[in-house]
């Protein structure tokens, strides 16, 4: 199946930045190819000779917001990042414009910049297919839909007549770092094929950003090849979310969807998009895309829904599924590498919900004051819900940066997309709890048990409050710019029923806070007091439990499913220890939870139905 887009579950109305402790210069938000392409060298400039004769810079605002030509040694220290330069090929010097500086403060506010550097004329001699090849680095802000940056070729200097444009944001969302370096290759040919003459090249940021920095250096003009397909933004998901965990009561269809883009000169017919999953050992799944031609220098969205479910089965429990996406089509790629990836992998489970890598050396988020010096903060994640189910608590790892004896509470919100801005819904919050030695790096629960039942299905928000200085863990990060995905987790100042324009900001790292789904009530064997026993454990059916008793007692033994369901109530005369046999040979497969009541108290042991 081919397609143009799906469903975007996102944070509506939220500003699409990372806070101040994002760690921007590690984190590759997106999935970005490096595609240059491997043709012939026709022309390039490194900067490495200084800024090169004939060129010129322009800022059309008067007011200094001018490319300069950086040596690369020192670091650029805007509002929310600390930027390191650029890390590209040659190193060294390269062209930076910086705006953030003359918005701090500003008076009548940020003004957009309107600044270009330009090339001196560059030699043609009737090449028919071009590319443009430059690495960039840059963090933008502040206009989402009306925000230009683009790189114009003419073959006129004074850029009036015979003009196109290509766009070189590519998908970055605004206040979030691209990568160091993001690696450009702009098939030109459209205006710069065939031509014997002079062609002009200008990078120009145009309207809609008003900070914070642009660098570009390693330009190149290269000889276009005839097969070359880039795929970016790869994505699968369940209804739009990367879960790294998931319940096997929670499982559901999964959805792949990749952008591919022809830079080649040759249409390329036969292309398709591959979907293969791995579960540790070999291949699990595997499906492709009807055929289809892509041609030169157009992109298409190649998607499958529904494609594919996860075993719930016990024994698929911890299964490492890896998912991996290619484009291919019936010619040989000059560069395959930049076809394909390969997602981190996930994995079904009996109870936990997660976003997060599982790291065992948590990054830290939060902590820093945000918009106007606001140190209260509430940030975490966002899950969708699509059965009916209790849930038993919220786990979040604490960040090693957290001092000791900070206070947290935690809160569970119902996310109603209907309002505009949408809502949240308070459904539960913790009681404040000061943070230990032994709470740092560590999963810790927050029992919700009896509060608020059975979720119904829908989208929910789970997140820390924090008045100051708490650094929730952070490990992995959300899915790529551009990709049809939920925005997986977002901060707000001081919480997230008030939605302030300047408070509310989606974060790259995601925030390791957990759903938990279980049987409340549930206690671990070395707690026991009836001192009881189960054997086979797991069973295919019929399961003997052992317990002890005072001299003549009654007990009851009752059995109920994940979602609390009673199944089996039955009531035994028992003297000492006891042996009863209950059979499930009737029920499906899974987890279930019984409970023994006798005078000398409760147990509840978990039960697997192979």
């Amino acid at each position: 199946m081919l397609g143009q887009n799906l469903e975007d579950k996102k944070f509506q109305y939220l500003k699409t930045q990372l806070t101040k402790d994002s760690d921007l210069e590690k984190v590759t938000p997106f999935s970005v190819t490096n595609y240059k392409a491997p043709g012939d060298v026709i022309w390039s400039e490194d900067f490495t000779g200084g800024f090169p004769s004939g060129w010129s810079v322009y800022d059309s605002t008067g007011n200094g917001f001018n490319w300069v030509l950086d040596p690369g040694t020192t670091n650029i220290t805007a509002e929310f990042t600390n930027a390191t330069p650029i890390a590209s090929n040659s190193g060294g010097n390269h062209m930076l414009l910086f705006g953030d500086q003359y918005n701090q403060p500003a008076a009548s506010g940020t003004i957009d910049m309107n600044a270009y550097f330009q090339t001196a004329a560059i030699p043609l001699t009737g090449q028919p297919f071009i590319n443009v090849n430059f690495q960039q680095k840059f963090r933008r802000c502040c206009n989402t839909t009306n925000g230009q940056a683009n790189l114009l070729v003419s073959t006129d200097p004074t850029f009036t007549t015979n003009v196109s444009s290509y766009d070189l944001i590519g998908g970055v969302p605004q206040a979030v770092a691209s990568p160091n370096p993001m690696n450009m290759s702009i098939n030109i040919s459209n205006i710069a094929g065939g031509v014997n003459g002079n062609i002009y090249l200008r990078f120009h940021i145009s309207s809609g950003i008003s900070h914070y920095f642009w660098m570009i250096d390693d330009i190149e003009l290269v000889e276009s090849i005839r097969n070359d397909i880039v795929a970016t933004n790869g994505f699968y998901g369940f209804n739009g979310y990367q879960y790294t965990r998931i319940p096997y009561t929670q499982i559901q269809p999964m959805d792949v969807s990749m952008i591919a883009e022809n830079i080649g000169s040759a249409n390329q017919t036969g292309t398709h998009l591959t979907l293969d999953i791995n579960d540790g050992v070999s291949s699990v799944f595997n499906t492709n895309t009807n055929n289809t031609i892509l041609n030169s220098l157009s992109i298409d969205t190649f998607e499958i829904l529904n494609v594919w479910t996860p075993s719930g089965n016990i024994g698929d429990w911890g299964k490492p599924y890896s998912v991996t996406l290619s484009i291919a089509s019936d010619s040989t790629d000059t560069t395959p590498s930049n076809n394909e990836i390969t997602f981190p992998p996930f994995e079904v489970n009996e109870s936990v919900m997660a976003l997060d890598d599982y790291s065992a050396n948590p990054g830290n988020g939060g902590g820093n004051p945000g918009p106007n010096g606001v140190t209260e903060y509430e940030a975490g994640n966002q899950f969708f819900i699509p059965t009916s189910q209790n849930m038993t608590s919220i786990d979040i790892v604490t960040g090693p940066n957290t001092p000791i004896g900070t206070f947290i509470d935690v809160v569970l919100y119902q996310i109603d997309f209907t309002t505009t801005p949408v809502s949240y819904n308070e459904k539960w919050r913790s009681t404040p709890s000061a943070i230990t030695a032994g709470d740092i790096g560590i999963a810790r629960n927050f029992s919700i048990c009896g509060a608020i039942g059975s979720l119904v299905p829908g989208t929910y928000f789970a997140a820390v409050h924090s008045f100051v200085d708490y650094e929730y863990g952070t490990s992995g990060t959300n899915p790529g710019a551009g990709t049809p995905a939920a925005q997986h987790s977002a901060i707000r100042y001081p919480n997230m029923t008030t939605p302030n324009a300047n408070s509310s900001f989606g974060l790259t790292n995601t925030p390791m806070i957990r759903l938990r789904f279980d049987i409340c009530g549930a206690i671990n064997d070395e707690s026991k007091t009836l001192n009881s026993s189960i054997h086979p454990n797991p069973s295919k059916g019929e399961f003997n439990i052992t317990f002890d008793t005072r001299e003549t007692e009654t007990a009851a033994l009752v059995v109920k499913n994940v979602i609390g369901q009673t199944i089996i109530n039955k009531t035994i005369n028992s003297i000492g220890q006891t042996t009863a046999k209950i059979n499930l040979s009737n029920y499906d497969k899974g987890i279930y939870f019984l409970t023994i009541t006798t005078p000398k108290g409760a147990e509840t042991t978990k039960l697997i139905l192979e």
